[in-house]
């Protein structure tokens, strides 16, 4: 039967009994909870005197850190309290010693260098010389090398400006009682970026802005170090407006606020980050209303052509559409007939959608205001332009009118035609029956956008609609030419015997009364 030392078999001693357990059991766990000498701890600053920095970072209550020996380690960062640090145990004798690294005691150099390379812990090196593998360095009288690939945590272009200066190294080889060792920079530098980047990912959520540095420029976008890690600005997300290279809007190093997108995760468990400098920035399209309403002038450079029409900026991304029929007073097939890219060009706001973010525009309005345009027109064009520039009204549409016109649209049912005479905006269907080619016929293969007609106005709807036709044109014209011809006076038809066309236009016109008898 095992004996109790703490139970005196007193009812009265048994508190002090289970009191003197509880503190045994708590001295024990301290013991057991004491980091060993080269053990990496995390801890909090609670006190700065002259020389000395007190860490608080749990089992013993605190450790001690020599000020000199992290300024050393860190160019004199400066500290204050509640700062947090990663640190390495070094002494454990009559408090807990803690620093950034280990410096090596020439009496227990080889010791000390292989119980870093064991528990991972930084020691402290200087470089004392180049040769064409990587660096020469001194460990409290022991020499190392360090591979010209682990100088840096990427591409190192000139190893020798360190040499001279005391740096903090990962030891990675030790062999040959200490002849070969074989030290890295490299992998230190970037176990502190990953511990970094944990800390980043904490506290990433999407939607979150943060701060971050151009590391690398692409031409599909920028990457963006965050601290410890990267995430990638895609083109289009660079600022508001279209950015053809993004070294024409940024530069390595320069600080940029970016804002988190999106974090996924890739083969291998790294973290894929999206970012966004232009939503970490005001949105112009907040404040359009300031600067642009219906009706305004505005100037601007065609920055894209579609076959629909034309993508003019107007300011830091803000662009406008110029519908193709919006291009000139005279239809055009294409935009590129008219403009190219880069072109600076003068239209008139025709509509604005602030909440689809769209701005529609008009070249021909501008045209038709300043007269341009006018000639091809004939008179009667000529004269609707001026009329609309302030020089009259248009003349208003009535059944027929023979007007000049200009295709303007083809579709299978018909043509859409623009008619000057009417103002810039009129224009009537001529529906495929009334264009005098066959049913089914593609009207695309007898016309084209841009082709001058002459038209007589058919109908005229309460809404102002018009539908006009060529084929009552031509036959007006083939009854005035007869009726010419009936008169003797021979105008309009060459005198002499008839021809067989002839013949047969003058059959047509005296049958037609009696076709009109027979209805």
């Amino acid at each position: 039967m095992n004996h109790d030392p703490f139970d005196t078999g007193d009812e009265e001693n048994k508190g002090a009994g289970d009191f003197a357990r509880a503190l045994q059991e708590f001295e024990s766990s301290r013991e057991t909870a004491t980091p060993a000498i080269g053990s990496r701890v995390r801890g909090r600053v609670i006190q700065i005197t002259d020389d000395t920095c007190f860490i608080d970072f749990g089992g013993r209550s605190e450790g001690a850190m020599d000020l000199r020996a992290y300024s050393e380690a860190t160019g004199d960062r400066e500290l204050h309290i509640g700062d947090e640090l990663e640190l390495y145990v070094v002494d454990d004798k009559n408090q807990l010693t803690l620093a950034p690294s280990v410096k090596a005691d020439p009496a227990v150099a080889l010791s000390q260098v292989t119980d870093a390379r064991l528990s991972g812990m930084p020691i402290s090196g200087r470089v004392t010389g180049i040769n064409t593998g990587g660096l020469e360095v001194e460990i409290a009288g022991l020499r190392a090398f360090c591979p010209v690939s682990q100088v840096d945590a990427g591409f190192c272009p000139d190893p020798s400006i360190y040499v001279g200066r005391t740096l903090e190294f990962l030891v990675i080889e030790v062999a040959e009682k200490g002849r070969r060792l074989v030290v890295s920079r490299k992998a230190l530098m970037r176990r502190e970026e990953e511990g970094k980047a944990r800390e980043v990912l904490a506290g990433m959520r999407v939607g979150t802005e943060l701060e971050g540095t151009v590391s690398r420029l692409e031409s599909f976008g920028a990457f963006i170090n965050l601290g410890g890690i990267d995430g990638l600005v895609h083109v289009s997300e660079i600022r508001y407006g279209r950015t053809d290279n993004p070294a024409d809007v940024l530069s390595l190093g320069q600080q940029v606020r970016v804002k988190v997108l999106s974090v996924k995760e890739q083969e291998g468990g790294r973290p894929k980050i999206s970012l966004s400098i232009k939503a970490a920035q005001p949105d112009p399209w907040d404040d359009v209303a300031e600067s642009f309403w219906v009706g305004r002038r505005v100037q601007g450079t065609v920055v894209r052509l579609a076959e629909f029409g034309a993508f003019v900026n107007l300011a830091l991304g803000i662009d406008g559409l110029v519908h193709v029929s919006e291009v000139d007073i005279r239809p055009v097939a294409h935009p590129k007939d008219k403009l190219t890219q880069g072109q600076q060009v003068e239209a008139v706001i025709l509509s604005i959608d602030s909440e689809r973010k769209r701005i529609s525009l008009s070249i021909k309005d501008v045209m038709a205001a300043d007269g341009v345009g006018a000639e091809g027109m004939g008179a009667e064009g000529a004269g609707a332009a001026a009329g609309e520039a302030g020089a009259g009204q248009p003349k208003a549409p009535a059944v027929g009118d023979i007007v000049d016109g200009w295709v303007a649209g083809i579709k299978p049912f018909g043509l859409f035609a623009d008619l000057p005479i009417y103002g810039h905006r009129a224009s009537a269907l001529v529906p495929h029956e009334e264009t005098g080619e066959r049913r089914g016929m593609d009207l695309s293969k007898r016309f084209r956008i841009g082709d001058q007609i002459r038209l007589e106005v058919i109908e005229v709807d309460a809404e102002g609609r018009i539908k006009a036709s060529m084929t009552k044109l031509q036959d007006r014209s083939a009854e005035e030419a007869f009726k010419t011809y009936q008169a003797g006076t021979g105008e309009g038809l060459k005198k002499g015997p008839a021809t067989a066309m002839e013949e047969a236009l003058r059959r047509a016109m005296e049958d037609s009364p009696k076709k009109g008898t027979d209805s």
